[in-house]
C-alpha cells in the first residue's frame, strides 16, 4: 500500500488549522504517513497550533516555515521534504472525511491514476445569499469557484477542467516530474491571484497522464460570511481576469473590451426582470474582463525584466513572476 504525505500550507488561520488537525488526527493511517504544516509566514498562534498537535499526533507532524510569500512557495517547500509516495492536499479551513486517507489510498493502489480531485462542498458560517446560485443540475458551477467549491457529478477525467487544492492527491513522482507547483501563479497576500491548481492539472493532462475527478474523496470548505459576499466574488472575478491574463496566451482584447462594455447593460436587464443571480453572474463577467483588460494594458507599460529571475521577458509577454499583478494591481476593495 502506497505511503501518503497529508500537505496543508497555512497563513494566521490558526483556530481554523486547529480543527483542519484534529480532523486528521482521526484518519486511517498506516507506517510511513505523515502530515507536513508549512507556515507562509503567520503572525499568529500558528506556530503554537502546530507544536500542541505534533507532540500528540498518531504520525508524524512535521512544522515548516517558508518565508516567501506565497501559496505555491509554501507548497513546494513541504513536496521537497515529503517522503509519501502519494501526496494529498487540502487546506488550513478544510475539514476532511473520516474516511478521506483510506479513500485516496485505495485509489491509488487500484488504479494507474496519476492526480485526482475530490468534492469539495460548502461549510457555512451563515445561508448563502440570494443571488449566489452555486448549484446546477446536481452539480457545482462557475458561481462555485470563488469557494473553491467542487462537484462535477459522477466519476470521469478531469479533460480541460480542474482539481482545486483543497482536495486533490498527486503521485509524488508525478509531482516531481512536473517540476511542481508554477510560483508566479497561486494566493499571494494582497491579492486574489489564483490558477496554481489548474494550471498544475493541465500540465498533468498535457504529459498524457491520467487525472479524475472522483466524487467519493470529500472535504468540507469553511465559508466565511465575508466570502459569501458580493464584494468578494466581484473582486475575486476581477483577479480571475489577471490571473487568465498570466496563464493564457494573448487573446484578442476586443473580445474583453466588448464583455465590459456590454455587461453593465445586460446586468441591469436582468435584474429588472428580477432575475438577481443572472445580474449577479454578469455583474461577475464585467469584473473579469475588467481584470483581463488591465492586467494586459498594465504589462505593456512595464519593463521587460522578471523581478524574480532577473531574465529578460520576450516583448509583449507577462513577466514569469507575476510581479506585475501582485504589485501593481491591486484592483477594487484592497485588502
Amino acid at each position: 500500500m502506497p505511503t501518503v504525505s497529508v500537505v496543508i500550507a497555512t497563513y494566521n488561520r490558526a483556530a481554523l488549522l486547529r480543527a483542519t488537525l484534529d480532523r486528521l488526527r482521526e484518519q486511517d493511517y498506516l507506517p510511513g504517513d505523515e502530515v507536513i504544516v508549512v507556515d507562509n509566514g503567520s503572525t499568529d498562534a500558528t506556530g503554537a497550533v502546530i507544536a500542541q498537535a505534533a507532540a500528540t499526533f498518531p504520525v508524524p507532524l512535521v512544522g515548516l516555515v517558508e518565508s516567501t510569500p506565497g501559496k505555491s512557495w509554501a507548497l513546494n517547500a513541504a513536496i521537497a521534504k515529503a517522503q509519501g509516495a502519494i501526496l494529498a492536499l487540502t487546506d488550513d479551513d478544510v475539514l476532511v472525511a473520516s474516511d478521506w486517507i483510506a479513500t485516496i489510498r485505495k485509489i491509488f493502489t487500484e488504479s494507474p491514476v496519476a492526480l485526482v480531485g475530490g468534492r469539495v462542498d460548502p461549510n457555512w458560517e451563515r445561508p448563502a445569499p440570494a443571488w449566489l446560485r452555486f448549484e446546477e443540475n446536481g452539480q457545482y458551477g462557475p458561481m462555485s469557484s470563488p469557494l473553491a467549491l467542487l462537484h462535477y457529478g459522477e466519476t470521469q477525467e478531469l479533460g480541460t477542467r480542474t482539481a482545486v487544492g483543497a482536495n486533490m492527491a498527486i503521485r509524488a513522482s508525478v509531482l516531481a516530474s512536473l517540476g511542481g507547483f508554477a510560483p508566479h501563479l497561486g494566493r499571494r497576500r494582497g491579492t486574489l491571484l489564483s490558477g496554481e491548481d489548474h494550471d498544475l492539472c493541465q500540465r498533468a493532462v498535457a504529459s498524457g497522464l491520467r487525472c479524475e475527478y472522483r466524487p467519493e474523496v470529500r472535504v468540507r470548505h469553511w465559508v466565511p460570511a465575508g466570502r459569501a459576499s458580493f464584494r468578494y466574488y466581484w473582486r475575486w472575478f476581477f483577479w480571475s481576469g489577471i490571473t487568465q491574463a498570466q496563464m493564457s496566451e494573448r487573446l484578442d482584447v476586443r473580445h474583453f473590451w466588448g464583455r465590459l462594455l456590454r455587461g453593465p447593460m445586460m446586468a441591469l436587464r436582468c435584474l429588472v426582470a428580477g432575475r438577481r443571480a443572472d445580474a449577479a453572474n454578469r455583474s461577475f463577467d464585467v469584473a473579469f474582463a475588467a481584470g483581463y483588460l488591465a492586467a494586459r494594458i498594465r504589462t505593456a507599460r512595464v519593463p521587460r525584466r522578471d523581478a524574480l529571475t532577473g531574465t529578460t521577458a520576450a516583448s509583449g509577454a507577462i513577466p514569469e513572476s507575476g510581479r506585475v499583478a501582485a504589485t501593481l494591481l491591486k484592483g477594487p476593495g484592497r485588502s
